[in-house]
């Protein structure tokens, strides 16, 4: 029952965050709501507020099926138009920034209810059209209902300007990399919160010689259901060690995760086990933070490429990246699971800060080396961690190596004797505050 369970929050979160979601579920309620009013004109609704508001009720036939018709066409070309302009801004965001980004552009919930409205708007108007009446039938015409079609049809056309203002700002780079921050600090404070301190328990200090365990299938480990697998460590008595981190790729019949003991149903054990892991491709940073710090990563260097050449973007990527890190110096290296009677479950290979740092800023140091503002902006990223570094002494050499790594590439790649006096004066800022163990060394000016 368990694994179901888990099964169906995996497929939850992947239909979630799907383009459809929102859009079925808009649709299935305009649906149900044109047969709720179906019913309601059989049962003479139209005839009642004829009395009362006549000029809301269309009387004659062949007006009404004029106006759904003009309905249904005006409503399809708008979808089609709509969805036309959605792909068109995908593959845009994809050529100029990264591919990596666009999962969260799908997942946008105002396009996901705008799209909605459209279709629904359009089952609706169909619905009520193939129930319009010649005037030899009994049933009254559904002459209130074809006015809400033409309701529907007015806020759909509001809705296209916004839409077309919503996708316009959507594919602008300060909105994608807002967004990416926005989840991805969502996720560190998450984590943060659930941190249970620095220190691996002394039950992981020996993990060569436990069980291994195989990965059954090839892709990326993304998630597992932590509560579920907490649950059955603590049926079979064991603690698990995995030894690659969340969303590694994986291929099938290798390692990744360790037993403290071999069991006899290790079969049992195993299926049970697998039936709570989730593989799947798309790199979500509202799953593992990680992905956060890659995607604005990604388009930053996107940006440093010969064909982009929009250094102002990464540099928004470089002040971005520089807040995440900033919150991600609270979370410590190591992440250890405990179980509802505080005893350690679940310990995970993690992602340190100095590999974290070096996974961002390598490639962002390669390709803006020879770009003062770029060095400039990552020297400021090192100064402004140096604020918050006293309260985490084990990360100034990381920051140190940091940036004596951007100097060093800067040395060979920047020869102008200005650009190199200004990320002088830039270096001698970072000597004079005094928090690093030794001084940076400055740059040779002819």
């Amino acid at each position: 029952m368990n694994t179901i369970i888990s099964r169906i929050k995996f497929a939850y979160t992947y239909i979630v965050n799907s383009i459809g979601f929102h859009t079925t579920l808009i649709s299935v309620f305009f649906f149900a709501f044109a047969l709720l009013m179906l019913y309601l004109e059989a049962h003479g609704l139209s005839n009642r507020v004829l009395d009362d508001l006549p000029f809301m009720i269309i009387t004659n036939h062949e007006t009404a099926r004029l106006i759904l018709s003009s309905i249904t066409t005006g409503i399809i070309s708008l979808t089609v138009f709509s969805f036309t302009m959605v792909m068109l801004v995908l593959n845009q965001a994809a050529a100029n920034f990264t591919p990596r980004v666009i999962p969260g552009l799908i997942s946008y919930k105002s396009n996901q209810r705008v799209l909605g409205l459209y279709l629904g708007t359009l089952i609706y108007t169909l619905v009520i059209m193939v129930n319009v009446r010649a005037e030899y039938y009994s049933i009254t015409l559904p002459g209130f209902s074809v006015f809400l079609a033409m309701c529907f049809t007015i806020v759909c056309l509001g809705f296209f300007v916004y839409f077309i203002h919503s996708i316009s700002q959507a594919i602008q780079i300060e909105s994608i990399l807002d967004s990416i921050y926005a989840v991805t600090q969502k996720k560190l404070k998450e984590e943060i919160k659930r941190d249970k301190g620095p220190g691996i328990p002394n039950v992981f200090a020996q993990t060569a010689n436990w069980q291994t365990l195989q990965s059954p299938k090839t892709g990326y480990l993304q998630s597992l259901d932590e509560g579920a697998v907490l649950e059955i460590c603590c049926e079979y008595d064991v603690v698990l060690y995995f030894e690659q981190p969340l969303g590694t790729f994986l291929l099938e019949g290798t390692p990744f995760a360790r037993v403290s003991r071999r069991l006899e149903n290790m079969e049992e054990f195993t299926e049970n086990f697998f039936g709570h892991v989730s593989f799947y491709r798309e790199e979500r940073p509202s799953v593992n933070y990680i992905f956060g710090f890659k995607h604005i990563t990604e388009s930053a260097v996107k940006a440093l490429s010969p064909g982009i050449n929009d250094p102002g973007t990464a540099l928004k990527a470089i002040e971005y990246l520089s807040a995440l890190f900033a919150l991600r110096m609270q979370l410590t290296d190591e992440k250890v699971l405990y179980d509802s009677k505080g005893a350690a479950r679940i310990a995970f290979q993690h992602e340190t800060f100095e590999d974290l740092s070096a996974m961002c800023l390598s490639p962002i140091r390669l390709y803006g080396k020879g770009d003062a503002t770029i060095v400039l902006r990552l020297l400021y990223l090192v100064r402004s961690l140096l604020y918050k570094v006293p309260a985490y002494p084990h990360l100034k050499p990381v920051l140190y190596k940091d940036a004596a790594l951007v100097l060093h590439d800067a040395g060979e790649a920047i020869c102008n004797p200005g650009d190199r006096r200004k990320i002088n004066l830039k270096v001698q800022e970072l000597n004079e505050t005094r928090v690093l163990e030794k001084e940076l060394p400055l740059l040779q000016v002819e």
